[in-house]
């Protein structure tokens, strides 16, 4: 029951959010701006996810310490998670399917969780070192102490995880459920002697993060609008993260409501941001329907 009310709600929120926009906006001008597209631009921003996914499946594979499991596997399990993203009620609902595939793969679920985790945590971080980097570029203020703390609040949770002992305290009541926490502890302490596994991990994730924000780059030149690049190395980070943050369906509103947050303040029109916020959205499920067809031919 619990769960549907946080379903009902994302979905509400979404829903609130999209007739928000489309009341306040001229919706026939949104609908000219998305069919006039440059296709050339879009085919590079559906380029670009490929290979977002494909380099997530190399940092994956850094992370996933069984040395049988082959790139060509996890690439096959992250299209077919990416699928499942359009119809589960958050951006990341499809790391669950990711999670169980590959538990069973290789073992352990703990372990999967545990990679499919740090995969995400630090993808995390490269968002931010990017950040940083393109609002140093684009501002004249140059005040990133927001950037930095919140940075450093992310990496010590992350070292937390992997060099903290085991926990100790351990309340008879909650045996159950701390004998699954001591399970993915252990999972993150294997990786205290892989430092070179995390910096590779760390690197593959600066290329991941990279081509999500030049494909979303990519789908506003298709409309015509030329974004400033150190500009763009800043928003669409914080936009990323902030979507975790706000509750809705694979990102469906809250997206929307960000775009034109962000890119009002360098003279971007609603209706336009409203525009590639849609595209990023029908590019996402076009190249995920080749998740789709490996998920049918898996069957």
């Amino acid at each position: 029951m619990k769960g549907y009310l946080k379903l009902s709600l994302k979905i509400l929120i979404s829903f609130g959010l999209i007739s928000y926009l489309l009341l306040t906006n001229d919706l026939t001008k949104i609908i000219e701006i998305s069919t006039n597209l440059n296709f050339l631009f879009f085919g590079v921003a559906l380029f670009l996810i490929i290979i977002n996914y494909v380099f997530s499946s190399v940092r994956w594979k850094y992370l996933v310490l069984t040395k049988d499991i082959g790139i060509l596997y996890l690439t096959k399990l992250y299209f077919i998670g990416s699928f499942f993203n359009n119809f589960l009620p958050t951006s990341i609902g499809g790391d669950a399917y990711k999670v169980v595939k590959l538990g069973d793969k290789i073992g352990s679920k703990s372990d999967a969780f545990t990679a499919t985790f740090l995969e995400r945590f630090i993808g995390m971080l490269a968002l931010l070192v990017i950040s940083m980097y393109g609002y140093l570029n684009f501002s004249s203020v140059k005040v990133f102490d927001f950037f930095m703390v919140f940075f450093l609040i992310i990496l010590s949770f992350g070292l937390f995880l992997i060099y903290y002992p085991k926990f100790n305290f351990k309340p008879k009541l909650l045996t159950k459920v701390f004998s699954i926490l001591d399970k993915i502890h252990g999972s993150f302490l294997r990786y205290k002697k892989e430092p070179l596994i995390l910096g590779y991990s760390f690197l593959a994730s600066i290329v991941v993060q990279l081509s999500a924000i030049f494909t979303q780059y990519f789908l506003f030149k298709a409309i015509n609008v030329d974004l400033p690049v150190d500009f763009s190395l800043f928003a669409f980070p914080i936009i990323f993260l902030s979507g975790y943050a706000i509750p809705s369906v694979n990102g469906i509103g809250s997206q929307e409501v960000l775009y034109t947050s962000f890119f009002a303040t360098i003279g971007v029109a609603a209706g336009v941001c409203i525009a590639a916020s849609f595209l990023y959205h029908l590019a996402r499920l076009l190249v995920s329907l080749i998740g789709g067809v490996l998920y049918l031919y898996e069957k």
